[in-house]
């Protein structure tokens, strides 16, 4: 951890929420379609549908319309609302549901419902995007992201490594109050590393640029707690 007297303050910028809509319903319409069809389709699914061991491969073709979904305002707590919670003893995973994950690749297909029948919903771009487990199957998992959509990646695109994004433009604190000297700045959209959350108001944070430090909880979307 740099010291106030050696660190400058620093300004970090964000890339946005990388999330492409692909299939044919493209838009704003095509997430809303496929986050209904997959809820529908999948709403009795959270405790058992064991998938089988080679998911059939559906025919594909060239989609006319591949458009960038348009960037929401991060809210740190909004999107946690309605959640239904299930113990580890009754989910496949054996893990609590919800739960904070990330994904593990750079480029992730969503899908509506729990099968590579289902159609693409849009693609994730953005390795350690946090999202929020709300429902699994033996291979699937539905997942939640920091917009509120909903839609399903297999289980081996994601990971139980802890990340982070900056909602606000945020001040990283050498200590975990208010009064700590600013280290660096942050602007929203900055993905960041969760090392771990006290009992208060305020988590440790790393930067892939090797900036570390406290950060209020509030500001940070994947850092907050399910209970």
């Amino acid at each position: 951890m740099r010291t106030p007297s050696t660190a400058p303050s620093r300004s970090m910028r964000g890339t946005g929420l990388a999330k492409r809509i692909t299939g044919p319903f493209g838009g704003p319409v095509g997430g809303l379609v496929g986050s209904l069809v997959g809820s529908l389709a999948a709403a009795w699914l959270l405790v058992a549908l064991p998938a089988s061991a080679t998911d059939p491969v559906p025919q594909t073709r060239t989609l006319a319309m591949n458009v960038a979904k348009p960037a929401s305002p991060l809210h740190a707590s909004a999107p946690l609302g309605s959640l239904y919670r299930v113990e580890g003893e009754r989910t496949p995973s054996g893990f609590d549901v919800p739960r904070f994950v990330s994904l593990k690749f750079g480029r992730v297909n969503a899908r509506t419902g729990p099968s590579r029948n289902h159609s693409i919903a849009y693609q994730y771009r953005r390795r350690g995007l946090p999202l929020i487990v709300v429902a699994e199957t033996e291979m699937w998992r539905k997942v939640r992201d920091v917009d509120g959509d909903e839609a399903w990646v297999r289980k081996p695109a994601l990971s139980g490594e802890r990340f982070a994004l900056l909602t606000v433009r945020t001040a990283v604190r050498a200590r975990p109050d208010a009064d700590g000297a600013t280290i660096a700045r942050i602007d929203p959209n900055v993905l960041v590393r969760l090392d771990h959350c006290d009992a208060g108001d305020y988590c440790r944070i790393r930067t892939d640029n090797g900036v570390k430090g406290f950060a209020p909880r509030a500001a940070l979307w994947g850092a907050q707690t399910m209970d």
